[in-house]
């Protein structure tokens, strides 16, 4: 009896402590946010990876007609290491907040990110892709800037997190970040948007890949 008492207390305790670490780590900066495969730097593919579709097409729809937001549109071409040869066939998986700095209404209780706005697709010919998205918001409360997460695999390749989409225009960009990414043109993961006479923000981001 007294051995089943034991284990009983020594799994709440494990429980207990176990919750306790992922809220710590849900509170840790966005430099360290891989730790819960919140972003790139980690290395590990968010939870709700798992659950979105296999990629079908190179131009995808994240959101349904109501999402609040501001309506972005995302598109670009994935080329091999020389800059110009098209890759295709290659999945890109994204994922991001929605307008409230929400991955979905799990957030906030120590878990990790179960994103709701997310999909795949896979360059065409041309290595082309594009995604319709609303432009994501901050975590709130924090000094993160704005991001959309992102992975490219396939064809013999192994997943890989590279760079987030970052935004220009957002007032948490700190000029350490900007000057990381400067001079790198087409290949910028800092996207330069505009608004065309449909309301539509609009950003051009072109992916260099090392296939090894």
């Amino acid at each position: 009896m007294r051995s089943q008492e034991s284990s009983t207390t020594s799994r709440r305790l494990f429980l207990k402590r176990a919750g306790l670490s992922a809220a710590a780590l849900a509170a840790l900066p966005f430099a360290s946010a891989g730790l819960l495969g919140c972003t790139r730097r980690g290395g590990a593919q968010p939870l709700a990876s798992a659950a979105t579709p296999e990629a079908t097409a190179s131009s995808i729809r994240l959101i349904s007609a109501d999402e609040p937001g501001e309506p972005l549109l995302v598109s670009g071409r994935v080329v091999a290491a020389d800059g110009a040869t098209p890759l295709e066939g290659l999945t890109l998986y994204v994922y991001h907040t929605d307008a409230r700095g929400l991955y979905s209404d799990a957030d906030g209780n120590g878990q990790p990110p179960r994103p709701r706005l997310k999909g795949r697709m896979t360059t065409d010919r041309e290595g082309r892709y594009e995604f319709r998205t609303i432009k994501p918001a901050s975590y709130p409360g924090r000094r993160n800037p704005a991001h959309i997460h992102t992975s490219v695999s396939g064809r013999g390749m192994a997943e890989r997190w590279i760079e987030d989409y970052l935004f220009a225009d957002d007032p948490l960009l700190t000029a350490d970040v900007r000057a990381r990414f400067e001079g790198r043109g087409r290949f910028s993961p800092v996207l330069v948007l505009t608004r065309g006479p449909d309301g539509v923000l609009r950003g051009v981001r072109d992916i260099r890949v090392e296939r090894n």
